[in-house]
């Protein structure tokens, strides 16, 4: 009984290293191409698997996208629930977000380029035919959780009077154009670059 369960979960290990292979390789292909131009075809060779055993893993191109967010948003949220929710003051939880977010896509770099394929204010997964429920709910919770940063800071006087909704989007977008520069540049910018513009745009 024992020896079979520990074939069971060698079994499990090894499928699970699979999968993640070749999402690893339909992550650089969707970054590069889109939703769109990318092919499943494409995709199983590069991870060196037929389109059968693809299959196996995944019912399609569209699972196959999704999953990619999926994977990556569970590591994502609550990484960025924990920085926003530190004991530093608004303003300076605002830079730590920062901070940790450009941090979080220097890991993922080609999940960083996936991410800004779809604009920096729209929601990620406007590329593909189906919508994404679960994608689409992290986005807007994450927004959410950035728009209530940006109303503690302007009760304590610390952030930039406007609607929070909106500064969450302005702050995206600042980071997002950080990130393009950075992604398609191939090298690392100072962090204080960015730093300093979040404090500008942002401090009352």
């Amino acid at each position: 009984m024992s020896g079979r369960s520990l074939r069971d979960e060698r079994r499990e290990q090894r499928r699970a290293l699979s999968r993640d292979q070749i999402l690893d390789v339909a992550e650089q292909v969707f970054a590069r191409k889109g939703f769109h131009d990318a092919s499943l075809r494409e995709i199983a060779e590069l991870a060196d698997y037929s389109v059968g055993a693809v299959y196996g893993f995944f019912s399609g191109k569209d699972e196959l996208y999704r999953e990619i967010f999926h994977r990556r948003t569970a590591a994502f949220m609550p990484e960025m629930a924990e920085v926003l929710a530190s004991d530093l003051p608004a303003d300076l939880r605002l830079v730590a977000l920062a901070e940790w977010q450009v941090g979080f896509f220097r890991r993922y770099p080609e999940f960083g380029r996936l991410v800004l394929r779809g604009g920096a204010i729209a929601s990620p997964v406007a590329d593909p035919p189906e919508e994404d429920t679960e994608t689409l709910a992290n986005f807007r919770r994450s927004l959410d959780m950035q728009a209530e940063l940006f109303r503690t800071g302007q009760r304590a006087g610390l952030l930039r009077d406007g609607d929070p909704v909106l500064m969450a989007r302005m702050f995206s977008g600042l980071v997002s154009a950080f990130q393009t520069s950075e992604l398609s540049g191939g090298a690392h910018l100072p962090l204080g670059v960015l730093v300093e513009t979040v404090e500008r745009a942002f401090r009352a």
